[in-house]
Parts: C-alpha cells; sequence; structure tokens
C-alpha cells in the first residue's frame, strides 16, 4: 500500500534524488573515482527522468478520461484506493462522471428504440436516405407499400418503381405528390411527400409514403350513395303518384267494362242475337290495356329503385369470432346443388382448418355468395368449368381469402369499373353486387380486389383487418 500512495513515492524519489546529488558532489571534490561519479550523475539523471513521469501520471489519467468521453468508452473503472486521498477523490470523481455518462448513453438508446418500435409500427411508409440516396432508416410499412424485402440504396429499386424514383430525384419536391404503383395484384394509388433536414453538416431526407386508395373508394362510395339517395328519393317521389293514379284508372276502367259487358248480355239475351262490340268499347279497353301496362312497370320501376336503395343502407357489421371453415361449409350446402346441375368442379382449401375470423358472418355470406355465384356465370361456356375457395394467413399474419374460376375472364376496362355501382357486364345484372361486396369489405376495414386474364380466369380477394 504504501508503495502506491503517490506522495510517499515523490518524497521517497526525492529523497533518493538528493542522496544521489549528494553522493556525486562528495565524489567529485573528495575522490578520484571519475567512472563511479559518472554513473551516479547517469543514476541521476534517470531518476529525474522517472520522477517527471511518475509527477505526470494525473495528466496520463486526464488524457485518458477525455479520449474515452472522445470516443465514447464508458466502460473504464478508475481505482479509488491506494494513490492517497487527492487521488481517491479525483478517481471517485471520474467514476461518477463514467457512470453519469453510462446512464446518460443507456436513456438515449432506449429512446431510440421506443421511437424506432414506433416508426416500424406506424401505418404510413417512412424513409430516411443520406444526401448519396444510402437508406438510413425504412420501416415495415414502406416495404409493403414498395414491396420489397429490404432496401439499402434508392437505386436498388426496380423499373416498376421508375415513378417515385422521379419523383424522389427532383430538386425541389417538398409537394405531396399521386403516384400509382403497381402493387402484387392492384393498383395502389400513393400519396408522396419529402422533407430535407439538416443534422450538424449532413442533409437527410424524410420520405412518407400513404396508401390512399382506400381514402379514394371511400369518397367514392360516398359519392355514389349521395347520388343514389337523391336520385331514389327524386324518382320515387315522381313514380309513386303514376302508380297510384294508374292503379285507380285501372280498377275504375274494370269497373265499367264489366257494366258494359253485363248490358251486352243482357241486350242479346232479349233480342236472341249477339251485340258486336262497338268503338266506344275497344277504345276503352284499349285504354285499360295501356293503364294496366302503366301501372306495371310503374311498379316495376319502384321495386327496382327500392333494391338500389340497398347500397346506401348497408348495417355496421355485428362482428364476431368464427371459424372460416364452417361458413364455408355452410355456403357449400346452398350451392352444391346449383353447382351440381352446371357441372362445375367445385375446390375448397382451409388452412389451417380452424382459421378463426373475426367478422360479421351474414354479411360476409352474402359476399361469398355474390362472388361465386359470379364466378358460376363466368364459367358457363367452359366445358371444364371449376371453381375454387381459399382461405390462409397472407404474409403479414392477416386473414386472405380467394374465389377463383377457370371462367372468361374480365377485360382491363371493365376491371376500371366492376366495383361502380350500375356497372355490370351481365345482360340481367343489377350492377349492385360487387358494389355491396366491397362496401361491406371496407365496413370490415379490409379490402377486396380482382386479378383477371381474358380467356384464363379471374380471381377475386378478400383481406381483412
Amino acid at each position: 500500500m504504501i508503495f502506491r500512495n503517490f506522495r510517499i513515492n515523490i518524497i521517497i524519489r526525492v529523497l533518493f534524488l538528493n542522496l544521489t546529488i549528494l553522493g556525486i558532489i562528495w565524489l567529485m571534490f573528495r575522490t578520484n573515482y571519475y567512472i563511479t561519479t559518472g554513473s551516479l550523475i547517469l543514476v541521476a539523471i534517470l531518476q529525474v527522468i522517472l520522477l517527471i513521469g511518475y509527477a505526470e501520471r494525473t495528466n496520463t489519467m486526464f488524457i485518458k478520461f477525455l479520449n474515452a468521453i472522445r470516443y465514447d468508452d464508458f466502460s473504464q473503472t478508475y481505482t479509488i484506493k491506494g494513490l492517497g486521498r487527492s487521488f481517491n477523490d479525483l478517481n471517485r470523481e471520474f467514476n461518477k462522471v463514467m457512470q453519469k455518462f453510462q446512464e446518460i448513453r443507456a436513456e438515449k438508446e432506449a429512446q431510440y428504440h421506443y421511437l424506432k418500435t414506433i416508426v416500424q409500427h406506424i401505418g404510413i411508409g417512412l424513409i430516411v436516405l443520406d444526401e448519396k440516396e444510402e437508406v438510413q432508416l425504412i420501416n415495415n410499412s414502406a416495404k409493403k407499400l414498395l414491396n420489397i424485402n429490404d432496401l439499402t440504396n434508392l437505386r436498388q429499386l426496380s423499373p416498376d418503381h421508375s415513378a417515385f424514383v422521379a419523383y424522389i430525384r427532383q430538386p425541389k419536391s417538398n409537394e405531396r405528390e399521386l403516384i400509382k404503383l403497381r402493387g402484387i395484384d392492384q393498383i395502389l394509388h400513393l400519396a408522396v411527400r419529402t422533407t430535407s433536414v439538416k443534422l450538424m453538416n449532413d442533409t437527410f431526407r424524410i420520405i412518407s409514403i400513404q396508401d390512399i386508395q382506400s381514402e379514394l373508394e371511400d369518397k367514392e362510395m360516398e359519392a355514389w350513395q349521395n347520388l343514389i339517395r337523391v336520385l331514389t328519393h327524386e324518382i320515387i317521389n315522381s313514380v309513386t303518384p303514376i302508380a297510384s293514379l294508374a292503379s285507380t284508372i285501372d280498377e275504375d276502367l274494370s269497373f265499367h267494362l264489366h257494366n258494359l259487358d253485363e248490358q251486352a248480355k243482357n241486350l242479346a239475351g232479349e233480342a236472341h242475337y249477339i251485340v258486336p262490340k262497338g268503338q266506344f268499347q275497344e277504345s276503352v279497353e284499349e285504354v285499360h290495356y295501356a293503364i294496366k301496362t302503366i301501372q306495371r312497370r310503374s311498379e316495376g320501376l319502384i321495386r327496382f329503385v327500392k333494391d338500389f336503395r340497398s347500397l346506401t343502407k348497408i348495417p355496421m357489421p355485428n362482428l364476431q369470432n368464427i371459424v372460416f371453415k364452417d361458413l364455408a361449409d355452410s355456403i357449400l350446402f346452398l350451392l352444391k346443388e346449383e353447382f351440381k346441375k352446371n357441372q362445375i368442379q367445385f375446390d375448397l382449401q382451409v388452412k389451417p382448418l380452424d382459421l378463426p375470423l373475426i367478422a360479421d358472418p351474414q354479411l360476409l355470406e352474402q359476399v361469398l355468395i355474390n362472388l361465386l355465384k359470379n364466378a358460376s356465370h363466368a364459367v358457363e361456356t367452359k366445358t371444364d368449368k371449376k371453381i375454387s375457395l381459399r382461405a390462409q394467413l397472407d404474409s403479414t399474419g392477416k386473414v386472405q381469402v380467394e374465389i377463383e374460376d377457370n371462367g372468361s375472364g374480365i377485360s382491363e376496362e371493365a376491371m376500371k369499373n366492376i366495383f361502380i355501382p350500375f356497372y355490370t357486364t351481365k345482360k340481367s345484372g343489377s350492377g349492385i353486387g360487387l358494389s355491396l361486396s366491397r362496401q361491406v369489405m371496407r365496413l370490415h376495414g379490409g379490402s377486396i380486389s380482382v386479378q383477371s386474364e381474358l380467356g384464363v380466369g379471374t380471381i377475386f380477394t378478400l383481406r381483412f383487418a
């Protein structure tokens, strides 16, 4: 312990140095031992060097301490005992500073991981690029929207992302831009915005990517619903009085025609001959026929308009925990006779068999029946008719349902319009089935999309939140 104490070491070294100097002086003036004197001079010089080095030990400690701070190495510790009270106090303060830096560093790392976790879980895609277009950060939403597994540099994006890359590379692209991007099985409508941030001497660009397809669909459907409400209200208000008046006139004309027939029978019985119909009676009968036609068409138009009102009156889903295969089996029970009659091969695949789903069973059943019936109509002209219903978990762990047929397919122009109310490619279709289906899926927080190739077949895909 005594030889580790700084003060005692200094005193001892100074004493030895003084003794060495006294020895040199004595040898120089009292003796002729020049070799011994020279050796002691060398020893004295060595002692001075060692004394200076030992005295500068505090400087070395400070240099190590500052280097540790400079290079973020806060793992060093300083011995508190053995070097004297002042050194103990100094080392104790060094350790406290190191501990404080460790706490600050741990807190910053915790905050970084916390913010990184939040960024990874938000629904909006985020990408951070440096000046060399190197990716400093990309979250899961951005990867999903761009359909990539990883990205380290902007140049790695494929030609399918050319519009996205071109927008980012614009000199001034801080304005929001709408970009179309081909997804897995549909065209995505992305709202992209960039912001430049300067940190110290480095400039970074933050790119936000948001899928506004659902917003566009909601606004489109809202517009259609408002239009349908106005049209159905005006049509029904206009046609209902016509149907009512036609019904009244029909009853009156029926009564008068009955009386004319009775009068004609009476006259024929008295005179013993058949009285021919006059022009008046024939005209009345023609008017009666016309009135009945007006009444029938008016009532048909009212029923037709009331059917379209269903687009604006879909109830909110009564969400329940269901097993998809049970729902699929009940639907197959309803349609199996129709499939058998039309010689349609139906294939049901559910993985796993107990695949759970949170949905309204009545509304979802309506959607699936509508899609399966559309598929059966699509394969009518085929000799080998096939329809399959598949349900499984996608790569993100969400339930995905596919209805596939090998029918005639849908043209590209038709695919742009098939979810629009009143649009149909069938001669007897009303054009509201797919619109209803999309509304039901939107109310479930999911989506419906279509892939088709003429002459090959069609796949409708339901994705649940």
